[in-house]
């Protein structure tokens, strides 16, 4: 009986690195973070970006997507509802990135969500109501026109604010991560938590993804942020948190490092 296990638990754990090991990747696009992940996210997945408000999540995902265009030929599109697409391209300068240009190439489409929620007019090209199947249609045809490869939609939590109850909810954003996964985009879903013990505002955002990472900011005088991912299927990953900074080119992740400084 003792061997039988024995011979399961290697049986199992060759077939996991089997899965692991042809799993097609996508860079992250964030130093460091490529290494805790074994070379990058799983393709055409749909990962939960989690954080507070500050936490460096627009930022995280605008990293991710012109990563994609410079580093690796994949036009990318990028949904914002919780802030318009001019802030968004003005904190994307700081760091050095030309959105403007990029969209000027057909690269990348900026997707307006902000302007119909805050209930202002909008001069931008692409625009979309807090409704999951017109943004869903708009992105269909979005994909097909610039071949888009890499999808960030900000936030997630706009759109299920915007729904009854929870039941309702969950039927959106599954709806959401199915039909992005089947459309062959890796797609980045940002989601706003109220504070460090929770990963999402209604529960059920990190059971519709194939992946979760959390991002941590302490307010005050440390100002520590970290980084965890709390899943991603078909990829050995350690769950310690690992320090990041937001430098004058973005998010740097220091994954050789213990919090607190202390080297592993």
């Amino acid at each position: 009986m003792g061997r039988d296990i024995f011979r399961n638990k290697f049986v199992c754990n060759n077939l996991s690195s089997m899965v692991e090991k042809n799993l097609e990747r996508v860079g992250t696009g964030i130093t460091g973070l490529n290494q805790i992940l074994g070379g990058g996210y799983p393709k055409e997945r749909t990962i939960l970006i989690s954080g507070p408000a500050g936490g460096g999540k627009s930022t995280f995902g605008i990293q991710f997507l012109v990563a994609g265009i410079l580093q690796e030929d994949e036009p990318g599109i990028y949904c914002s509802f919780d802030e318009s697409l001019e802030n968004v391209r003005n904190d994307a300068a700081s760091y050095g990135w030309d959105l403007k240009a990029l969209e000027d190439q057909n690269l990348l489409a900026m997707v307006d969500g902000y302007s119909e929620r805050a209930g202002i007019q909008s001069d931008e090209k692409f625009i979309t109501k807090l409704e999951v199947d017109e943004l869903l249609n708009l992105l269909i045809r979005l994909i097909d026109s610039i071949g888009a490869e890499r999808v960030v939609i900000d936030s997630i939590t706009a759109i299920a604010l915007s729904l009854d109850d929870e039941l309702v909810i969950r039927k959106e954003i599954l709806k959401l991560s199915a039909v992005m996964s089947a459309l062959t985009c890796t797609t980045l879903m940002v989601s706003e938590a109220v504070n460090s013990r929770e990963i999402s505002r209604f529960g059920v955002e990190e059971f519709m993804a194939q992946g979760v990472i959390a991002l941590k900011y302490e307010f005050g005088s440390t100002g520590r942020r970290t980084i965890q991912v709390r899943k991603m299927r078909g990829v050995k990953h350690s769950l310690r948190e690992r320090p990041f900074i937001i430098s004058d080119h973005g998010i740097e992740v220091f994954p050789d490092e213990e919090l607190y400084g202390i080297k592993n």
